[in-house]
């Protein structure tokens, strides 16, 4: 198979947050800006927790759980500040999306799709062997989505930043274990796409119906 073949997860792991984005922001300049704001949201939770993942020294099965509860700690937090800040002046449910799918988006990217398209060149694995990675990064966006609307059910809110960050690190955990017990990726991903879907239905469905119901025009608030 030629490099191209490598375009297939590549474009699975980007074209369907990317129609998704197009379509919640529409015209809108600020859900733009939103979604600008998630990517680089990500992009700085990552970055400040690099140095304590890089100095931390476990043994590998416990050094992925603790790499699971990092990752929901620093995402949840400056996801939370950035809620906060009332970057764009509103709080609808288009600019809240586009936040969530942006943020996810920007993983995907950088965390799956550049290595993916790269290997297209080296073939250190066949695109094939790609395709449930790709699939991943779906629920990856879904599970953002899910927690960015969490945040946005009252802005401030340190009770729901915790919720958030025990969420998000028990999502992370049960991928982690899930990989460990299963030892079959088709099966891990099929687990990640039902929490997924579990969680977007339990929290984001409602939380859209709150926003679209209250429409409040800021975002802001203060803390518990």
């Amino acid at each position: 198979m030629c490099a191209w073949g490598y375009a297939v997860p590549v474009a699975i792991s980007l074209i369907p947050g990317c129609v998704a984005l197009a379509r919640t922001a529409g015209r809108s300049a600020g859900a733009w800006v939103a979604a600008a704001l998630g990517g680089g949201g990500w992009l700085l939770a990552l970055s400040a927790r690099i140095p304590l993942l890089v100095v931390v020294r476990l043994p590998q099965g416990l050094y992925e759980y603790f790499a699971s509860f990092a990752a929901g700690v620093f995402e949840e937090t400056v996801r939370f500040f950035l809620l906060r800040a009332g970057f764009t002046g509103e709080r609808s449910s288009r600019v809240v999306l586009s936040f969530g799918i942006g943020w996810g988006l920007a993983e995907a990217l950088l965390v799956y799709s550049i290595p993916a398209a790269l290997y297209g060149f080296t073939q250190t694995y066949s695109w094939v062997d790609l395709l449930p990675g790709a699939l991943e990064r779906n629920s990856a966006i879904v599970i953002h989505v899910s927690l960015t609307l969490l945040l946005s059910r009252g802005i401030g809110r340190l009770s729901l930043l915790a919720a958030s960050v025990l969420l998000h690190s028990a999502l992370n955990s049960a991928a982690v274990a899930a990989l460990h017990t299963l030892r079959n990726v088709w099966l891990v991903e099929l687990v990640i796409a039902v929490l997924s879907a579990v969680v977007f239905a339990v929290i984001a469905v409602p939380t859209l119906r709150y926003l679209r119901r209250t429409a409040e025009p800021r975002i802001g608030g203060s803390g518990e």
